[in-house]
């Protein structure tokens, strides 16, 4: 007899078209963690990978298996939310008494908005791995549903909702890599390497710049452990044969002594790799008080690049606006530390911001001009201002005449690539785009010149 399952999905994001990196889906992989010692099988679904006749087929593969739920993880704007509902769609089509349950960045901020769709049975706010085996237990009668952390759902006679799930710190594991085709993930990137692979070591962020939707986390910061991460590392490149780590936390230095052992115990026993990973400017500012050799021992071990969320070339900007904590001159010194040594800048910047100028703009732009006269001349990406509900500044904008779609069904065409507020337009993000330039992948676009400097 075989045993119930669980399908968690991914919906598809719709990334630039020049954009040729994306995340596995760590959320599913963090979440599907505690479900393994449930007595259920877990199956993942990547819309990133994989397309809508492939998610019919997998449904069509269980009808005749006990499936608990379907869990969505979707985040705001990229076309995710919209990816979703099609997906939704059809599973309600296909397994219609099977509940689906949304969870997610976009749930965590917005879950009552979520919860009227009326595709959606139940929705989970806040960390997924501690709600969903709960809500599991609950769908299998071990416990009632008012006792699932996070949940929000009408079950046809009365609304009901589980106690709070905030945020925690803690320790996380190593992945269950045997839930996806990890080979697929594997890019090549003239920045790191040409196997590199992504990865998340850590949730959360301690800073509290106003526009991002890292603030949700509530400054909560959770890491898995150097010696963790090293062992995992190490399966990785001699499973995968990987030459290249790309982090995509959102921060992966804010615990330096992490960074330290990390760096050093590649020097010391390896796997010989390059790696690339975030920085906040102040790391950088902390690291070097205290290990005055820092940007010496990332460069020995194997960094080849760091991005940095620079956001603005005016000081009012940052300091005002933004809550950056750092100077335009401070940053311009990192960024000279960092070339210094070797290693690669990438930084990306934000205009459009509420209440920013037009000469606060083109600060930003005479910024970028400046970074790019460094050596290794650095990458830069430059994004619009998209309010994100759940932040400072998204209480900003509505001041400023924004107006925030009403509905999760209006939410699904959020796209923050483009221009979303009243005080932006389309020739800002024409000039966005001509003042980013971006290493991309020669194995499948050709890679953007380097800027010729004015």
């Amino acid at each position: 007899m075989s045993r119930p399952v669980v399908i968690l999905c991914y919906p598809k994001i719709d990334h630039e078209k020049d954009y040729v990196y994306y995340w596995m889906p760590y959320s599913l992989l963090a979440t599907a963690q505690p479900l393994l010692g449930q007595d259920l099988d877990v199956e993942i679904f990547d819309g990133n990978l994989k397309d809508d006749s492939e998610w019919e087929s997998l449904l069509e593969s269980h009808k005749s298996q006990d499936i608990l739920c379907i869990g969505f993880s979707i985040m705001t704007g990229g076309g995710q939310i919209a990816h979703a509902l099609r997906l939704a769609r059809k599973a309600k089509a296909v397994v219609p008494s099977v509940p689906l349950v949304f969870g997610g960045p976009h749930v965590n901020v917005l879950a009552e908005q979520t919860s009227r769709h009326e595709l959606v049975d139940a929705v989970l706010s806040g960390p997924g791995q501690t709600s969903l085996p709960k809500y599991i237990d609950a769908l299998r009668g071990a416990c009632g549903f008012e006792t699932v952390p996070g949940l929000l759902m009408n079950d046809g006679e009365r609304c009901v909702k589980g106690p709070p799930n905030p945020p925690r710190v803690q320790l996380l594991g190593r992945y269950l890599w045997q839930l996806i085709e990890v080979e697929r993930y594997v890019r090549d990137d003239p920045t790191v390497g040409r196997r590199t692979l992504n990865y998340i070591s850590s949730q959360g962020c301690v800073y509290k710049c106003r526009f991002c939707y890292e603030l949700t986390y509530q400054r909560r910061y959770s890491v898995v452990p150097a010696d963790t991460l090293l062992e995992d590392i190490r399966y990785l490149v001699s499973e995968f044969k990987l030459d290249g780590i790309k982090f995509y936390d959102a921060d992966f230095f804010i615990n330096l002594k992490r960074v330290v052992r990390f760096a050093t115990s590649l020097l010391d026993d390896g796997p010989p790799i390059a790696w690339a990973a975030s920085v906040n400017p102040k790391d950088i500012q902390r690291a070097q008080a205290f290990y005055p050799d820092f940007l010496r021992l990332l460069k020995k071990s194997g960094c080849s690049r760091l991005l940095m969320g620079v956001e603005s070339g005016s000081n009012r900007v940052l300091q005002d606006i933004v809550g950056k904590e750092i100077t335009r001159e401070e940053i311009w010194k990192v960024a000279q530390s960092i070339a210094a040594h070797d290693i690669l800048g990438s930084y990306t910047f934000i205009v459009g911001f509420p209440g920013e100028t037009e000469t606060e703009q083109n600060e930003t732009f005479k910024f970028i001009e400046e970074l790019w006269r460094l050596q290794p001349q650095p990458e830069t990406r430059v994004h619009i201002f998209a309010p994100y509900p759940g932040t400072p500044l998204f209480e900003t904008a509505l001041q400023y005449g924004f107006e925030p779609p009403k509905s999760l069904e209006d939410w699904s065409h959020y796209d923050y690539y483009d221009s979303q507020t009243p005080w932006t337009n389309d020739a800002i993000v024409t000039r966005a785009r001509d003042y980013t330039s971006m290493s991309l992948s020669p194995s499948v676009l050709k890679p953007t010149k380097a800027r010729r400097l004015p």
